[in-house]
């Protein structure tokens, strides 16, 4: 019985009170914070072409909540798996971090990969990276924390995260 219960709940609890549905601008994401989040534009020049990426973010003091969608020039072609690795190798180095884990994961009919991390033997942070081809896309969500204090409402941000036609919007 009580896990039919945690069953017929879990949708209720995605939607809690005082959680904030985020949608991407472009319906590329949706994802629900525990508050308000702050949105930041960010164009980003590399040698394939200026990527436009979109950012919301939740940053506490002992814990951060991230969930950004990159979008790539029209036409770029790119192998999702080597998309995947190099996210993976580029986040990484970003947070000087050490790969915990990490597992191939599905969403909404993207392929993807979550990847845990330490961060400093201080932060302990969740990724979830998924890549689309066509149309060029790459969507990241990542909910981290102090290691000596557990978010119990990381999980519940990851897996609030919706791509493509099952985006979430307001009514």
């Amino acid at each position: 019985m009580g896990l039919f219960l945690v069953a017929c709940l879990a949708p209720a609890l995605a939607q809690a009170p005082g959680w904030v549905l985020y949608t991407h601008p472009d319906k590329l994401m949706s994802v629900r914070f525990p508050k308000e989040p702050t949105v930041t534009d960010q164009a980003m020049p590399t040698a394939v072409g200026t990527l436009n990426a979109k950012m919301a973010s939740v940053i506490g003091k002992d814990r951060a909540y991230v969930a950004m969608a990159v979008v790539y020039p029209s036409g770029y072609a790119y192998d999702v798996k080597k998309a995947l690795d190099a996210s993976r190798d580029r986040a990484l180095a970003s947070v000087k971090g050490k790969l915990i884990s990490e597992k191939s994961v599905k969403l909404d009919g993207f392929e993807g990969r979550e990847i845990v991390f330490e961060s400093n033997h201080t932060f302990l942070g969740v990724a979830r990276n998924f890549f689309s081809a066509k149309p060029p896309r790459g969507y990241t969500v990542i909910a981290g924390h102090e290691i000596d204090k557990p978010d119990p409402d990381a999980e519940k941000f990851l897996d609030s995260l919706h791509l493509g036609k099952k985006v979430e919007t307001k009514p």
